[in-house]
């Protein structure tokens, strides 16, 4: 059951930095990594560190909360 919800909150991470138009590309500059690692984060969200998070946030102007409501619902 516990893994169940952790994988809806992965997909509920990646569909809120897709509405926020971050894709591969464009995570790959906010966090300066390669896009391979940007689109392999994106599919599989749980990969992402905290920092990675928090950058995302603050660069690309993604509120925290709206982050780890995702992540923790």
């Amino acid at each position: 059951m516990t893994m169940a919800k952790t994988e809806e909150a992965y997909v509920r991470l990646r569909r809120l930095l897709l509405g926020y138009e971050l894709n591969g590309p464009r995570l790959s500059a906010i966090l300066n990594v390669n896009p391979n690692t940007a689109r392999r984060r994106l599919a599989m969200p749980g990969d992402f560190t905290l920092s990675e998070l928090d950058t995302i946030s603050k660069k690309a102007g993604v509120p925290y909360d709206e982050i780890m409501d995702a992540v923790r619902r």
